[in-house]
């Protein structure tokens, strides 16, 4: 039913719920977790948030070898890469990381989680107490346009720190990728017969998950 007497026109200014794109102060570690996907596949998240609940969140996945990651050495320096991120992020919220030796990215993932999580609460006299760590931290769109922490360089740092070490990179996407529309056909159940081109819809999803 539609009617004049009951029509309204929403008026509030929108406001996004993902962190803008840019060097963002003044940012806390929200939560850290470590799933698997419905076919298997291990990752890590680590979700921040600024003074206005906006979130950015950081992936990381078990690298495996491919066209680009071709041998045993090429691996490692993958491995090497993707810990050393995830070392920075536990630098700027703890201050320091402890050592860690491990032989698998679950048993590595996991080390990770148990030490972030140690500056998100604490158990004291039976009650938990948020702590709260401020960092800066980069913000860039992916391929696909959606907002995520940066991999780049320095992308996390302590607000204590009065010289930011943090670079905008040529690389860096801070503009959203323009997108095709993806339309369904609305004709898509009729007959065809009556029209000299089919036409079809673009089935391509824009899931940014490897699942």
């Amino acid at each position: 039913m539609y009617s004049t007497k009951t029509a309204t026109t929403n008026n509030q200014e929108f406001t996004s719920s993902y962190m803008p794109v840019g060097i963002n102060e003044n940012v806390t570690l929200k939560e850290v977790n470590v799933n698997k996907t419905p076919q298997g596949r291990d990752f890590l998240e680590i979700i921040f948030e600024n003074e206005s609940g906006q979130t950015a969140t950081m992936t990381e996945w078990k690298n495996e070898k491919n066209m680009w990651i071709k041998t045993d050495e090429d691996l490692q320096n993958r491995d090497n890469q993707q810990f050393g991120r995830i070392l920075q992020v536990i630098d700027a919220v703890k201050g320091k990381h402890n050592d860690f030796e491990g032989s698998s990215f679950v048993e590595m993932i996991n080390w990770a989680k148990s030490q972030l999580d140690r500056m998100i609460a604490v158990s004291t006299s039976g009650t938990t107490e948020e702590i709260k760590m401020p960092v800066r931290l980069k913000v860039v769109y992916d391929k696909k346009g959606y907002t995520k922490v940066s991999s780049l360089g320095i992308f996390v740092e302590p607000m204590s720190v009065t010289e930011s070490q943090i670079k905008l990179w040529k690389n860096d996407l801070l503009e959203r990728p323009v997108q095709p529309d993806k339309e369904d056909d609305p004709l898509a159940g009729q007959a065809m017969s009556d029209f000299s081109t089919p036409v079809t819809a673009d089935s391509t999803g824009a899931d940014d998950l490897p699942f």
